[in-house]
């Protein structure tokens, strides 16, 4: 498995402002996103991965990931489907 570093994506901006107009108040999973969003990047790890061989999951969104379950209390697939709202949804 081989890190294709994915650092500074952004969410597409029609997709933020219908997120946020739908959850005015934000979710839990927006609020870790936002503070967290930065605080380490795919090449942090990059040390850690082969240079070769199938592309391996962004090591900072896993991390944040694993942020979001802890605060939660949620299982695996609950915390990737919350974080996955939450990309899209930041902005």
């Amino acid at each position: 498995m081989s890190l294709r570093p994915r650092s500074g994506e952004q969410v597409p901006p029609l997709t933020a402002q219908v997120a946020r107009a739908s959850n005015l108040g934000g979710t839990t999973a927006m609020w870790v996103r936002d503070r967290l969003d930065g605080l380490w990047c795919d090449e942090d790890f990059a040390d850690w991965y082969p240079r070769d061989g199938r592309p391996g999951l962004s090591p900072a969104q896993l991390a944040t990931v694993c942020v979001l379950q802890f605060v939660l209390g949620l299982s695996d697939r609950q915390a990737v489907i919350r974080y996955a709202i939450a990309c899209r949804s930041a902005g």
